[in-house]
């Protein structure tokens, strides 16, 4: 049987955006596939035939980035915005064809000239638009020719993925075909996230601020008929995530953070446009998340009303599922997952989902009276692969909570042997690991080495008091994965405890650095996109007052020693293991500095240490990185493994 290899990333192919027509006769859906020469992704869609069965891709070349239904025989879609310069990725005019799904050729439909990243049809001509717009002192024509500076005037500055954002916002248009003309809706220092659409009534989330964000939103309605735009909920009063319409009113996931702070689980809402009811008051269920994996690249709508009924996807332990929940506030799980899907569709009758389990990537699923594979795009690449199942067992830590762990054996494994482990952490912290497919982990044990991965405390969707682990960093969770590590050493014997390894990115690097200054239990270590300086960490980080605040329960003028002993770099002077750092230039989630500073302590003390750069790259690179880097960074987190967990010479 073959091995499953590195470079086996960048042959994945990814699937997501599905969308039922409105008769339900047809899904049209997103495929994403590498390409290695040019090192960029392609986009096309593709076409599913409720009916006939036939699945058809309508593109092929690569540039169809987005696609939503005009009407039930025709895609509305947007061609590739074309790169100007580093200062300002994209121009600012976005171009819109429509495709028939019978075939022919896409025919130019009109050019809106703003950089549009979301567009809903309203009729007769009339598109509902999220504009990204720039209220700062940089004018759209200074932008076009490309500038070498950046003005910084509010908090966050910069966004992970976004460049920086200091005076950006999404504002909300109309947009009128015939006319050529686009009518703000929204004032400048106002940025819309979530917005639907439905008989002439806009329903929108946006959080207005200057200067420095704020973690409320509100919720607002414009009604095409009288051209008012109401607060429904006004800002400050709870986050708000999802929204959907109903025809008699709405439903809208929220949280006031009160009780488990920044991350606690949103509860569900219904409104009949009068009074708002909660109808579901949430303590386990991660609303809209997935199990982590490396092989989604696409998401999906997670949140849909269909016949005045809610459709949800979340996620409860190590699993998620599609629930249904109506306005009396009666849940129902209506599909459960052996793996887990990114994003899903609905008919109200039917649905349509990506699943990736243990054994399958990215399948695209049609769900009717029986389960079937509309289109499996990377079977040919799992054929005669080894892949090592995950081992799924339960334990209970010290505080008496049952646990979920998972162990993958080795390629060829044999019994009479003993084999290096490596230990793997998932981010977050409030994440999950479950039983899907994933492609480090299983590169890692077709080089021969066990794999080990647990949901310690603060992992996502066990309940509201076990992630809760805010200005406990280090303490709890680190005695999970100690204690999981001392668990599968135990119940399998064959793994080497002179050889382990440590490997994990985002919180999952700070718990690896953190590691580092606190046992020499572990022969290397893999860090990436780490933390190791809480206190630095707050001004540099796009969510540093929030996200660290929040966390560490404290800010450099509340708590500086609180957050200091949270912090690795405290204890760098206790490192003795060997650590590879990984960071990209542009991840503005956890800013290059984290890895730089733990990295030079390392040099200070002596410590093996090597540090790898991405150029271009974000806090996203091992998930939606660019394939040759993807495939990089997986060559040298095993060829620092196999130097020090197996002696192979540098």
């Amino acid at each position: 049987m073959k091995k499953t290899e590195i470079e086996d990333i960048q042959k994945i192919r990814y699937c997501g955006n599905l969308q039922f027509s409105k008769d339900g006769k047809h899904i049209a859906y997103t495929l994403v596939t590498p390409d290695v020469k040019e090192n960029v992704y392609l986009y096309d869609i593709c076409v599913y035939n409720v009916k006939t069965k036939e699945n058809k891709r309508l593109t092929h070349d690569g540039k169809n980035f987005f696609h939503i239904w005009e009407n039930n025989t025709t895609l509305l879609i947007a061609a590739e915005k074309q790169k100007k310069d580093k200062a300002e990725p994209f121009e600012e005019k976005t171009v819109y064809y429509r495709l028939p799904v019978d075939g022919g050729e896409a025919i130019p439909a009109f050019t809106v000239n703003a950089n549009v990243n979301q567009i809903i049809p309203a009729g007769d001509g009339v598109y509902i638009c999220r504009i990204l717009t720039d209220w700062n002192n940089t004018t759209p024509e200074q932008r076009k020719k490309g500038k070498d500076y950046h003005i910084l005037e509010e908090v966050p500055f910069w966004g992970n993925g976004r460049g920086f954002v200091s005076g950006k916002r999404n504002g909300l248009y109309l947009y009128d075909a015939n006319a050529d003309s686009l009518t703000r809706l929204t004032n400048k220092y106002t940025n819309v996230a979530s917005v639907t659409y439905q008989d002439g009534k806009i329903l929108y989330t946006a959080r207005r601020y200057k200067d420095l964000i704020t973690m409320y939103n509100g919720l607002f309605l414009y009604d095409f008929e009288t051209g008012k735009n109401t607060a429904i909920i006004k800002q400050g009063k709870l986050a708000i995530h999802q929204i959907a319409q109903a025809k008699e009113g709405f439903y809208f996931s929220a949280t006031d953070m009160k009780k488990w702070g920044n991350n606690e689980l949103d509860d569900i809402y219904y409104s009949d446009g009068k009074n708002i009811i909660k109808i579901f008051e949430n303590e386990t269920l991660a609303i809209g998340d997935a199990p982590m994996t490396d092989t989604f690249f696409l998401g999906g709508k997670s949140f849909i009303v269909k016949n005045e009924k809610l459709f949800f996807m979340a996620m409860e332990k190590s699993r998620n599922a599609i629930y249904q929940i109506d306005i009396k506030g009666k849940l129902q799980k209506k599909i459960s997952f052996s793996g887990s899907i990114s994003g899903f569709d609905t008919d109200g009758r039917n649905f349509s989902y990506v699943l990736n389990d243990t054994a399958h990537v990215n399948e695209v699923i049609f769900q009717g009276k029986e389960e079937e594979v509309i289109a499996d795009w990377n079977q040919e690449l799992l054929l005669d692969k080894y892949t090592g199942i995950p081992e799924y067992f339960q334990y209970t830590n010290h505080n008496g909570d049952a646990m979920d762990g998972w162990v993958i054996r080795p390629v060829d494994f044999d019994e009479t042997k003993k084999y290096p482990g490596i230990l793997e952490i998932h981010g977050g912290p409030r994440a999950a690991y479950g039983d899907i497919y994933y492609h480090e982990m299983q590169a890692l044990a077709s080089q021969g080495y066990f794999v080990f991965f647990t949901n310690p405390r603060g992992s996502e969707s066990y309940g509201e008091a076990f992630a809760d682990i805010r200005g406990k960093y280090g303490t709890v969770d680190y005695d999970d994965l100690m204690y999981f590590t001392d668990i599968v050493l135990e119940r399998y014997p064959y793994i080497d405890k002179d050889h382990l390894g440590a490997c994990g990115g985002s919180y999952g690097g700070f718990m690896c650095n953190w590691i580092e200054g606190h046992t020499d239990r572990f022969k290397a270590i893999c860090s990436q996109r780490s933390i190791s300086n809480w206190v630095a960490d707050f001004g540099a980080s796009e969510i540093g007052m929030t996200f660290d605040a929040n966390e560490m329960k404290a800010t450099p003028w509340s708590g500086m020693e609180k957050m200091w002993e949270a912090s690795p770099l405290k204890y760098a002077d206790q490192a003795k293991t060997p650590i590879l750092f990984i960071h990209s230039l542009q991840d503005y989630n956890c800013p290059i500095d984290q890895g730089v500073e733990m990295f030079t302590a390392m040099k200070y003390f002596h410590v093996p240490s090597r540090m790898v750069l991405f150029e271009g790259e974000n806090h996203g690179l091992s998930r939606s990185g660019k394939p040759k880097h993807r495939v990089r960074r997986l060559t040298e987190i095993i060829r620092w493994f196999d130097i020090y967990l197996k002696g192979k010479k540098k």
